[in-house]
């Protein structure tokens, strides 16, 4: 009974709180966006010349696991540092609290925005994002996989249990979100899927802390924010090779 009294007194207050600043719109748009409103701009790098080739980039494949943790009550027992809340699969998460709300579709939204930093960097005369790659005529093909878009969210109560929200309304942080991509993708002939013409890994971080006056929009930022970072030296890449190499791009 006291663990379910304090649990409860705990959420009902964040619950309270979380409410009224969703009310004023301080949790921010939850929806995809790209680029990342944090530079409303695409990857600065631009291909000297354009290879005569047409590109098609298909849905990643989604590699992602299934795991989820939901330990936020555990804020609710003093000397407790934190409760966890962890999601590989963000956007399927059921219920969330207001501020854990992302909603993209990864293999389509990554996919999508591959292909618009590729023909804004030039690369390639044409560059189409495609469902399947029977729809369109290719020179080359991009494929790609998803291996993670991890969430995990520590909330505080400052080890003071239930009476600890009264530090986030002195202003003290509520909670830090760090989130986790993990992707690959790789050019390939239309004609010859197995010869590999380019390929790259890469893994990308965010990290934000909020308070109940300041960042709870935040995090949902992270993931595309993320994107583009793990895009930039690949998009770098891409560019070198197309300026000073780009007969390894072409389907030969």
């Amino acid at each position: 009974m006291m663990h379910v009294s304090l649990t409860g007194r705990v959420v009902s207050l964040a619950v309270v709180l979380l409410g009224c600043f969703s009310l004023t719109g301080c949790l921010g748009n939850r929806d995809w966006q790209y680029p990342p409103s944090s530079t409303g701009v695409y990857i600065n790098s631009k291909a000297a010349k354009s290879i005569s080739a047409k590109v098609i980039v298909l849905p990643l494949e989604d590699l992602r696991g299934n795991a989820k943790k939901d330990e936020y009550w555990k804020v609710s027992i003093p000397l407790m540092p934190y409760g966890e809340r962890k999601y590989e699969r963000p956007e399927t998460a059921e219920n969330p609290e207001e501020v854990d709300v992302v909603r993209f579709d990864p293999p389509n939204d990554f996919a999508k925005a591959i292909a618009a930093e590729l023909s804004q960097a030039g690369v390639f005369s044409s560059v189409k994002y495609v469902q399947d790659e029977k729809q369109e005529m290719a020179d080359v093909v991009l494929r790609g996989s998803i291996r993670a878009t991890d969430w995990d969210r520590r909330l505080t109560t400052w080890g003071f249990g239930p009476v600890g929200p009264v530090f986030w309304i002195l202003g003290a942080p509520m909670s830090w979100t760090t989130t986790t991509l993990e992707m690959d993708i790789s050019l390939t002939p239309a004609n010859n899927p197995n010869k590999v013409l380019w390929r790259q890994n890469m893994i990308a971080e965010g990290h934000w802390t909020d308070g109940i006056y300041y960042n709870l929009g935040e995090p949902a930022k992270l993931f595309p924010e993320s994107l583009q970072e793990a895009l930039k030296e690949a998009v770098e890449d891409l560019v070198n090779i197309a300026n000073q190499n780009p007969q390894q791009l072409m389907p030969g």
